[in-house]
């Protein structure tokens, strides 16, 4: 069953396909896709994955604090989910801006008010809107689009989902399923009601959908 912040991303992910074209560097992603978007063809010409654990065979295979590519070099970079498990995010987001080409675009999504993830001992922080603005600008991006991703409904839609998931001290309980099964049918539900929830998003949401251009 998906999250609803999955839901939204898979969601941010397809509208903003026409942004990934050409080398694509995608930072902690796998070749397993996790969510429902399937990577852009028409306009790639590559797309390269950096991951830390060689299980998932990445095509580079190291720290994102120390990219092994040449400078100017990546038209579009894409790190979903991975901000909050890094040791030095500030300096993964410099040498995104290092690698990436006048006018290449990163990519970022990073949650807020959201639950632990499951492998709870490598999930580090949670940033505000402010700070990653902050962090951003630090690292040389100037153009900056940081979009809050849901509201009070998909956080509690999602804090419910991990309450009767991973977090259970015993999900495979009949009634345990059984509300996981109802959460599910109810999923659209808690998302029409987030859709009418939009004031409330500057100050409770699942996280941020980010949007970054290096202009020189």
């Amino acid at each position: 069953m998906r999250t609803c912040r999955r839901r939204l991303l898979d969601k941010l992910l397809d509208n903003a396909a026409d942004l990934m074209r050409g080398r694509v560097l995608d930072i902690g992603g796998t070749k397993q896709n996790k969510g429902l978007f399937q990577p852009p063809t028409k306009q790639v010409t590559c797309w390269e994955y950096l991951n830390s654990n060689i299980d998932n065979q990445p095509d580079y295979c190291c720290d994102a604090a120390e990219i092994p590519l040449e400078k100017n070099s990546v038209d579009t970079v894409i790190m979903t989910e991975v901000l909050e498990y890094l040791d030095q995010p500030q300096q993964v987001l410099s040498e995104i801006n290092r690698v990436l080409k006048t006018d290449g675009v990163c990519i970022i999504s990073v949650p807020f008010l959201n639950p632990i993830h499951g492998d709870w001992q490598y999930d580090l922080q949670r940033w505000t809107a402010v700070k990653l603005e902050q962090a951003c600008r630090k690292a040389g991006f100037t153009e900056i689009d940081i979009r809050p991703m849901g509201s009070i409904w998909s956080v509690m839609h999602d804090f419910l989902h991990v309450s009767f998931g991973y977090a259970h001290p015993k999900p495979n309980r009949f009634h345990v399923k059984v509300f996981r099964k109802l959460l599910h049918c109810c999923t659209p539900l808690f998302l029409w009601l987030d859709s009418k929830s939009e004031r409330l998003k500057k100050y409770i949401n699942t996280g941020y959908f980010i949007v970054l251009k290096k202009t020189i």
